[in-house]
């Protein structure tokens, strides 16, 4: 797989300007949250069936060293974050009363599975992660159907539009299909070129831009016309589609310590915003506090995330790399056939 250098299309800087775009979704009227959490479905997708062809699929029971990997890898930080909101709520005495059932919420704050369908949500951003878990328990069946036949995508989508009769947003199925575009990418070698990336990016910001055009003339005309800013659901999914091909070329450029640790950051900032902006209370006072408010805001979700991440997430992920790296196995010559033995690497 060829990697290229375009500096200026770094993956981790892309993670972590989606993640601010959610933090901007819930701090403004400027609604391109779930534009963003699908571009990260297409991430996931893309580097789920990597790892799984290049890694996963190499280790002894592959598919229970991948389930227990993924989930070594995002929930130890999902379980913090759910317990500062809890922590956060309880301080502010907006805790509630009843959240649907004790067992119930402290399975999905741990487990992640079911969290989307929580009647209470300490952590909301945490939903995107239900769909995330659940995606890690079909993806070895998408990437070895889609990598044998890339129409197999057709049929992500067909389950997708079928969602509503399958659960609905409580599963994965509605975001499916963004996931199966990642997988195709990575199992086809999709590239998309420098002038159609480029082309993606532009043609996403020229909309935004005419978008904001029209929103400030129209305010200009009528102030009481903020509620014009609002993207609908279909502006998101075309947002989305329109970015796409620049998500995937981003996966394809080089990426140093300082990019893939911003990568590893948005994460964190990602599920951790939404506790720091409830207890700053970013939405109160005139849009000047809110800018100040919103700024303090941003400033302790990085030292706090940077701080998360050097403490408690990085010494864990070489924990699950180690435990990874000693799981796989390589074929081994031997007289009279060949075995299978663990590698060390």
């Amino acid at each position: 797989m060829a990697v290229g250098s375009d500096k200026f299309a770094s993956p981790g800087a892309l993670r972590m300007a989606l993640a601010f775009a959610v933090f901007v979704h819930h701090t403004t009227k400027f609604n391109l949250g779930m534009s963003a959490v699908l571009i990260f479905f297409v991430l996931s997708g893309y580097w789920v069936a990597t790892m799984w062809t290049k890694t996963y699929s190499k280790t002894s029971l592959s598919y229970f060293t991948f389930l227990v990997s993924r989930f070594w890898r995002v929930a130890p930080v999902f379980m913090l974050c759910s317990a500062i909101a809890w922590a956060l709520l309880w301080w502010r005495g907006v805790a509630p009363a009843e959240a649907g059932g004790l067992m119930r919420q402290l399975f999905s704050n741990v487990m992640i599975l079911g969290y989307n369908s929580l009647s209470y949500q300490a952590n909301v951003p945490g939903w995107s992660l239900d769909m995330e878990m659940q995606f890690y328990l079909v993806a070895p069946v998408v990437v070895f159907l889609v990598s044998r036949n890339i129409f197999v995508l057709l049929g992500c989508v067909l389950l997708s539009l079928l969602a509503p009769k399958f659960g609905g947003s409580a599963t994965v199925l509605p975001f499916l299909y963004f996931f199966g575009i990642g997988v195709a990418a990575a199992t086809h070698d999709l590239k998309p070129s420098r002038r159609l990336a480029y082309a993606s990016l532009g043609a996403t910001f020229a909309l935004l831009a005419v978008y904001a055009a029209i929103f400030f003339k129209s305010v200009a005309a009528d102030p009481t016309q903020t509620q014009l800013l609002a993207f609908s659901s279909k502006a998101n999914l075309l947002i989305a589609v329109m970015m796409t091909p620049w998500a995937i070329y981003t996966t394809k450029q080089k990426s140093g310590s300082t990019d893939r640790m911003f990568g590893d950051l948005s994460y964190i900032f990602y599920l951790l915003h939404w506790s720091v902006i409830g207890a700053i209370g970013t939405g109160e006072g005139s849009y000047a506090d809110r800018f100040v408010l919103c700024s303090e805001a941003v400033i302790v979700i990085l030292v706090a995330s940077w701080l998360i991440w050097l403490l408690f997430d990085r010494p864990i992920g070489r924990l699950r790399a180690g435990w990874v790296a000693r799981r796989r196995v390589t074929a081994t010559a031997e007289p009279g056939g060949a075995a299978l033995q663990p590698a060390l690497a």
